[in-house]
């Protein structure tokens, strides 16, 4: 680049994570959590229902190749800010993973728009409670910008577009994951 030109973010490219990096880590967190065996089937089900029918998909035929091979994966991802996150699968991880995709079936997400009270915000965790008017109250998460905002709307009449996947277990169990996308104080 020459010393005249500046990048259109300047130097803060240097700390947002690429759209790969955001990837690879979604898929070394289904990896680790494969790998843990006090972490149920429904919290790895969780992580792969957001990611809807078509990646599902590619890592369905990822786990199918290595499990007829019979071999797991060690992964090193070095980020371009230089941080390296290393995650070992085993063939009984990749099992694992393989079952759940072959045997629940992950609607793609659909949106829709929740008015309501913002009762709980756990910028820990991620999560936000919202209280309909009926009294339903919707469990959801919250994507890292979100997350940081949400002292922003704790105990107030919020707005919220959610999206929501659906996974059908393989025993016919179906669960309902929520994800908001964007949220704003109402004035009802």
């Amino acid at each position: 680049m020459d010393s005249g030109q500046e990048t259109l973010f300047g130097d803060a490219t240097e700390e947002l994570p690429t759209l790969l990096d955001d990837a690879v880590e979604k898929v070394l967190n289904i990896v680790d959590l494969s790998e843990e065996s006090s972490s149920s089937d429904e919290l790895l089900a969780e992580q792969l229902a957001p990611l809807g029918q078509r990646s599902t998909g590619h890592i369905r035929r990822l786990t199918v190749g290595l499990t007829e091979a019979g071999v797991g994966v060690r992964v090193s991802w070095h980020t371009h800010d230089g941080t390296v996150r290393q995650s070992e699968w085993s063939p009984a991880g990749v099992r694992r993973v393989r079952f759940l995709c072959e045997h629940s079936d992950f609607t793609e997400e659909e949106t829709i728009t929740v008015v309501g009270w913002l009762g709980t915000a756990s910028s820990f965790h991620g999560k936000v409670e919202i209280r309909k008017d009926g009294g339903e109250i919707i469990r959801a998460s919250t994507d890292d910008e979100l997350t940081a905002q949400l002292d922003r709307y704790f105990n107030k009449r919020v707005e919220a577009d959610i999206e929501v996947t659906k996974v059908q277990f393989a025993g016919g169990r179906v669960r309902k994951n929520y994800s908001v996308i964007d949220l704003r104080t109402t004035q009802d």
